[in-house]
């Protein structure tokens, strides 16, 4: 009984520490690292972090709700509009992307949800809603999605630093084949989150006056 229960937890051991080194990085670039593992579909989920000195997670809320300045650095969006505010806390969005040929351009909608994890860090979890708003002719809508943010407040020589965490699984739909997507979402979270630190220390954005604030989620 003993050796099958030493057994039992060998193996479990074995799984967790395999499931934590499934994660295998692919670049790190200006204090931006990106990580990656295969999911069931082929598809990489990608992980991608970085820390911003002298800036908190309202700074990145802030910028976020400033869906103008959304193309300037999210890699190759061209529209952000929110559809609708579910409460303070959630939002409906839709997303335009335009996707470097030979690859068709997508769309997306997402609901997003702003939450405490605990009393340094909060979250920004997103998922695909599928029929909130009209498609367009000609472009393909990403229906599979759940990505997060990551936000962990710390303080470093009394200045205050945001260690920022983006995971994100999409499956982009259409033809395109899994290397191809999986090359494209890699470049994408180095380049979104190089130009997301560049903002946030420069301060170019413009807040809007609705930003997401703490709450529950409704829809999970």
């Amino acid at each position: 009984m003993r050796r099958r229960i030493i057994l039992l937890t060998l193996l479990f051991s074995t799984s967790v520490l395999s499931d934590i080194q499934q994660w295998q990085l692919w670049k790190q670039r200006d204090g931006v690292s990106v990580h990656y593992k295969k999911h069931e579909s082929g598809i990489f989920e990608v992980q991608a972090e970085m820390v911003v000195p002298g800036v908190t997670a309202n700074d990145f809320m802030a910028l976020l709700s400033d869906t103008d300045s959304a193309p300037l650095w999210i890699e190759n969006v061209t529209h952000v509009q929110v559809l609708k505010r579910l409460s303070p806390s959630e939002t409906i969005v839709h997303s335009q992307f335009d996707s470097p040929w030979p690859v068709a351009d997508r769309d997306m909608v997402s609901y997003s949800c702003y939450r405490r994890v605990n009393h340094t860090q909060t979250e920004l979890m997103i998922t695909a809603v599928t029929d909130f708003f009209e498609k367009s002719k000609g472009v393909i809508r990403i229906t599979e999605l759940k990505a997060s943010w990551l936000l962990t407040e710390t303080s470093e020589q009394g200045q205050s630093q945001l260690t920022i965490r983006h995971v994100v699984y999409a499956d982009p739909g259409g033809a395109i084949p899994h290397w191809l997507s999986n090359k494209i979402g890699l470049k994408s979270a180095m380049h979104t989150l190089l130009a997301l630190k560049q903002s946030l220390l420069d301060k170019s954005y413009q807040p809007n006056e609705q930003i997401a604030e703490l709450g529950g989620c409704t829809q999970q």
